[in-house]
């Protein structure tokens, strides 16, 4: 008897196992991908914000635990890398900001299309550079 509710339970977390992973999979793919934001309209309602505000809130209690386990994930193997090169801080550092740095909390700027959702970051030294190199151009 107890064999069979440990099967159903053990059933039951392969389950939910799966489906999280399915979740996680398809916001990092709808997050890679360009996206026509329709949230961008000229008039500003308070359905629309709050609906921005609810959207941005629900997005993030999904986004925000996939991106600290990427740079946690990130911050441990950029370690392993430091210490198996031999101290080298810019191969360890190429791991680092890519994993650290970026969106870790989707707020509705995200949703209307004003600002980008990074999951894999750019460094802010890179990232000056490309805005001092536009604005040159």
């Amino acid at each position: 008897m107890m064999k069979q509710s440990y099967n159903f339970l053990s059933g039951f977390m392969k389950q939910g196992t799966s489906i999280f992973m399915l979740m996680v999979f398809a916001l990092v793919v709808g997050l890679g991908t360009p996206v026509v934001s329709f949230a961008a309209e000229e008039e500003s309602s308070p359905g629309n914000e709050a609906a921005l505000g609810a959207g941005s809130f629900f997005l993030t209690l999904v986004y925000t635990p996939v991106k600290l386990a990427y740079a946690i994930l990130g911050g441990i193997i950029g370690g392993f890398t430091y210490g198996l090169t031999g101290g080298d801080l810019e191969t360890a550092q190429s791991v680092w900001e890519p994993s650290v740095y970026g969106t870790y909390l989707i707020t509705p700027d995200h949703l209307k299309g004003n600002e980008p959702i990074r999951f894999i970051g750019v460094s802010p030294y890179d990232e000056e550079e490309a805005y001092l190199t536009e604005s040159l151009d």
